[in-house]
Parts: C-alpha cells; structure tokens; sequence
C-alpha cells in the first residue's frame, strides 16, 4: 500500500511539475514544491529529503559547470561577433527561398554539434530565422519546431558536444574502466537515429509550412534568388566564421581518439580553444564588447546550470522514494531486449523528471552494470542515449524550452505542437530505428 502511494504521488509530482512549469513558476520553487509531494507521499524525512536535494544540486554543478559556461560564452562570442549570422546567411542565399526550412535546420544542427547550448542556439538563430520564414511566406509560430529539429538531433551524432552525450561516456568510464568508451563509440547507430530523426521532423514542418502559407495567404514565388541583407556590415566572411568551429570538431576528434582524457575536459578545453579563436579572428567585430559578451556568456551558462541542477536535485529526491525504487525494479524486470529496457527506461524517466540531462544521469547510475551483465554493448549503450532520452524532454515541463517560446511571444498553444512533432515524435521514432539496429548490430 505504501509504495502505491509513493508510485501515485511521484506521478502526481510529475504531473503538477509540469503545470507550475507551464504556469511560469520558477524552476527552483517548482522542483522544491513537487519534491515536497514526493516527501509526503513516501513518508520521507523532509530535512533528509532536501539534503539529499542539495547533494544533487551541488554535485550536478560540480561536474557539468564548465562544459555549459564555456559553451554559452561560445555561442555569444558568436552572435556578438557576426560569426553566426555570416555562416547564416551563406547557407540561405546557397540553398534558396524554397528551402528556408531545410537552411535553419542545417544551422541549428552544426552550432549545436559543435557544443552550443540548445538554450543559446534559438537565441542566437531565432532573429536571422523571423527574416528567412517571413521572406518565405512560412508563419512565425513555426520556427521553434524547425529550430528544434537540429537542436534536438545534432545530440544523437557521434562526438557530439552535448551533456547527454558526454554524461554516459563519463559514467561508464567510472563504472565499467575496461569498457572502451568515446565521445563517438558506435557511431552508425548514432547516424540513423539522427536520419531518422531529423526527415520525420523536417518533412513534417516542410509540410505544415507549405499548408499553413496557403491557408493564410502567404504564398510567395519561391523560384527567385535570394539575397540576405547583413543586419551589419563588419562581418567577418564565412571563412574565417568557420575557423572555430572546425578548430572545436578537430580538436574534439582528436582528443578523444588519441587521449584518455575525460570527456567533459575534452569539451571544455576544445570551446576554449575555439572562443580564443573567435576573439583573435574577430576582435574589430567584437571591439569593446568582450568583457561584457563574456559576462553575458558567464552568466547565462551559469543560470542554465542552476536551472539543470534544480531538476538533478529534485531527480534525486525522487530516487530515494519507494516509489521510484518500484519504478526501477519495475524497469530492470522488463523481460526484453536490453537496448528496448534503455529505450523505455530513458523515455520514461526523462517524462517524469522533466529534464534529460537528469535522466540519463539518473539511468547510467543505476543501470549501467545490470545491462552490461545481460550481454547489452556498453558503447551501444552510450550511443543510444542521447536519442532515446531526447523524446520526452521537451514535455511542457521543460522549463527551458518555455522559456524560449516566452521570449519569442509565442504561446504554448501556437507554438508547442510544432516543438512537440520535431523534438518529441520524431526522436522517439529514431531512436527506436536505432535500437532495432543495436539488436541486429550487438
């Protein structure tokens, strides 16, 4: 009877997490008030409780601080520099009018490859993608889906710069030091999932577009050149925009398969190198703007942080209920395939927490050995995460993902459903194409 209710208020929990979120509560007071619910229900020690919330708290920080300070300085040297809008406007004036839709993608998915934060990426893209789908006739709700086709997929890749892809390869690495692992270990699967992924949101989009331009009126004659006018004239040409970025790629390439050096480490000193770059190439650019873009980098990386870490805090609340212990349980019972327990097991828990990053944390702490025992690959393991965790992490819980449609004036009820087909959907249906994959490969 116990651990019933402790199931049913961790799923309350879950629920009203998602409501307060989408309300506009704070992500810190929302995380306190349902670990609070989790507490009651499981008949918790509450001081306890929140102790163990600010282990978590804290020990995400510890870890993770670096790889998304150094990322979100990144992306605003970036913007600050006219370096985005430069490699921006190449792509569109390349690929036309007619394939606006496919350009934002190809941009999200190269800044987010390379270890911009998905956060700063919308940021940064959002005001170049208003010109583009305003010139297509396209309607402006839109863009947050299309963003996210990238945003979202990009992490499936191998090597990329991403914490759900990073996280995994660390944990294993701890747990597992025989098991070979990399920031790219068994890239194929990473491949698919990301095909996959990526055509079912961009055929969707391209399709939405097309019919909501004609509804509206909006139609225009995709058959003309276009030509971008630079919101600047100082920007550095598409060159020297792009030397960063291939610095960051090489560098990570290289690191992981020439070094043993921790996978976070290799991601920081890679954006490192690839931010001084940006400031050397750019600096008539950026002129007197670098202390103050750094601080806005510094700061913003620091509040995604924060933001993450109060979802690791409240995860971790969670997983000292009973009823999360039945949920596991529950999970390391299912009498299948161990790829399609990952599949199951990241989706449901990234749903619950509203955070994956938490998630992934979460299942590699606690799963890593059990599947590896029952013959899974633990670099097919690594591989599959960042795509079966994206499915459910952009629920209406994510506070991160709110924040973005707020600051573009776009309400949940224009804009979700787009972000729901392109970062929800789609990655589910590529990430099980990977798993079928992983069970004939492994």
């Amino acid at each position: 009877m116990a651990t019933t209710i402790s199931v049913i208020g961790l799923l309350l929990a879950a629920v009203i997490f998602i409501v307060v979120v989408w309300k506009g509560l704070d992500i810190f007071t929302s995380t306190i008030l349902v670990s609070f619910i989790i507490i009651l229900s499981s008949w918790m020690n509450w001081w306890e409780a929140l102790t163990n919330y600010t282990g978590g708290y804290c020990g995400f920080i510890g870890s993770q601080i670096f790889v998304l300070v150094i990322g979100a300085v990144f992306g605003e040297l970036m913007g600050v520099s006219g370096a985005a809008e430069a490699i921006a406007n190449c792509i569109t004036e390349k690929l036309g009018v007619k394939n606006v839709i496919l350009s934002i993608t190809v941009i999200s998915t190269v800044f987010v490859y390379v270890g911009i934060s998905g956060f700063v990426v919308l940021f940064v893209i959002a005001p170049i993608a208003t010109v583009m789908m305003k010139r297509a006739g396209y309607a402006y709700r839109m863009i947050p889906g299309i963003i996210f086709i990238g945003a979202t997929c990009s992490a499936m890749l191998p090597y990329a710069i991403n914490v759900t892809n990073t996280i995994p390869a660390a944990i294993i690495a701890e747990q597992l030091p025989g098991e070979p692992v990399s920031l790219g270990s068994a890239p194929l699967l990473g491949v698919v999932a990301f095909v996959v992924s990526t055509c079912v949101g961009y055929f969707y989009m391209v399709h939405a577009a097309k019919k909501t331009a004609v509804k509206e009126g909006t139609v225009v004659d995709d058959t003309q050149p276009v030509k971008i006018v630079p919101t600047r004239d100082d920007l550095p040409s598409v060159g020297i925009a792009l030397i960063p970025f291939v610095a960051v790629v090489v560098l990570v390439l290289a690191i992981s398969n020439l070094t043993a050096m921790d996978a976070n480490a290799v991601v920081v000193l890679a954006l490192f190198v690839g931010s001084a770059l940006l400031v050397l190439l750019c600096r008539r650019q950026i002129g007197e703007k670098l202390k103050e873009t750094i601080a806005k980098g510094v700061n913003n990386g620091v509040g995604a942080t924060v933001m993450a870490a109060a979802i690791i805090g409240f995860s971790t609340v969670l997983q000292n209920s009973i009823g999360f212990e039945a949920i596991k349980n529950w999970v390391l019972d299912f009498n299948m395939n161990p790829y399609i327990t990952e599949f199951l097991g990241l989706n449901i828990l990234a749903g619950i927490m509203g955070s994956g990053t938490a998630a992934v944390q979460t299942f590699f702490q606690f799963f890593t050995t059990s599947l590896v025992d029952k013959g899974a690959s633990s670099a097919a393991l690594h591989r599959l995460a960042p795509a079966a965790v994206t499915g459910m992490n952009t629920l209406p819980n994510a506070g991160g993902m709110v924040a973005q449609l707020n600051w573009m004036g776009i309400s949940l009820k224009d804009g979700y459903w787009y972000v729901f087909v392109t970062s929800v959907l789609a990655p589910i249906v590529g990430a099980f194409a990977a798993c079928i994959l992983a069970m004939i490969m492994y």
